[in-house]
């Protein structure tokens, strides 16, 4: 005989008479994983991704050995070039991550979600964790390594690369695309709209960093260098300038836990 019990902190779960498994943060974690491959939207936007990582990654490969054919010296390694593919690739995470929350908010299941897991900050913590930890994957494995290949195929000789400068360069891949997610996930929580997210983060990925080109100011030239996606190319690629890999995950790690815990302030000061 089994029965349905609820539990602290968690979902219900399902056991024998008189038993109760599960609860607390490990069944918020079960949860959310299962919530998030429930989702058709998880599956098409990760198979999106992964077509645009392959297809950037090939078409600057193909770029650079035309450009070699003309005299130019591109020589540069395959995963640093395929790497910069990833920053169109990471939008379908940006959707992904935003709509893991806001989804919630538009069909009205994220009143299930917080009477399931009342502890609100233990919600978002399972969701942030669940959604970051699954796009650091498919970033290192699905994103970097597939597009390095595709890169080098048309690269050859010009995109040399040793095994530690494509791990490298996945692991830092992974990294972006997972901080990235954590900085969608919370700025979900804070505008509860996916609209409203997606083009905020856009307009901090994309638009910003060039404004500030396009301005010229130096104290904007400055601040541009730390937006998010200048820190991700710097993490990804290891370049040097304007700074190391080091103060680029500082950049990452600050713009995401802003970004987690205004949406943390937020749910917790807010009915759902």
């Amino acid at each position: 005989m089994t029965r349905t019990e609820p539990t602290r902190g968690g979902p219900p779960v399902v056991g024998r008479a008189g038993t109760v498994t599960g609860g607390g943060l490990r069944g918020a974690l079960a949860f959310e994983w299962t919530k998030l491959w429930s989702v058709r939207a998880t599956w098409w936007n990760l198979l999106i991704g992964v077509v645009l990582a392959v297809g950037f990654g090939a078409m600057l490969g193909l770029s650079a050995d035309a450009s070699a054919q003309k005299g130019l010296d591109v020589a540069l390694p395959a995963p640093h070039v395929a790497a910069q593919g990833i920053t169109v690739a990471q939008l379908t995470v940006v959707v992904l991550a935003t709509l893991a929350l806001t989804g919630e908010y538009t069909g009205g299941s994220i009143r299930s979600t917080l009477q399931s897991v009342p502890v609100r900050g233990r919600m978002l913590l399972a969701k942030t964790a669940v959604v970051g930890g699954v796009v650091a994957v498919v970033g290192a494995v699905l994103f970097s390594l597939p597009a390095t290949l595709a890169a080098a195929g048309f690269m050859g000789d010009l995109g040399a690369y040793t095994s530690g400068e494509a791990a490298g360069t996945a692991l830092g891949v992974g990294t972006y695309l997972a901080l990235l997610a954590v900085m969608a996930v919370g700025t979900g929580a804070l505008l509860r709209s996916g609209a409203g997210t997606i083009t905020t983060l856009i307009m901090v990925l994309m638009a910003l960093p060039e404004l500030t080109k396009v301005v010229g100011a130096d104290w904007l030239v400055r601040v541009g260098a730390y937006m998010p996606s200048v820190a991700g190319e710097v993490l990804m690629t290891h370049r040097s300038e304007p700074y190391g890999g080091g103060t680029a995950l500082v950049v990452l790690l600050a713009w995401a836990a802003a970004a987690l815990g205004g949406g943390y302030a937020a749910l917790r000061s807010r009915d759902a």
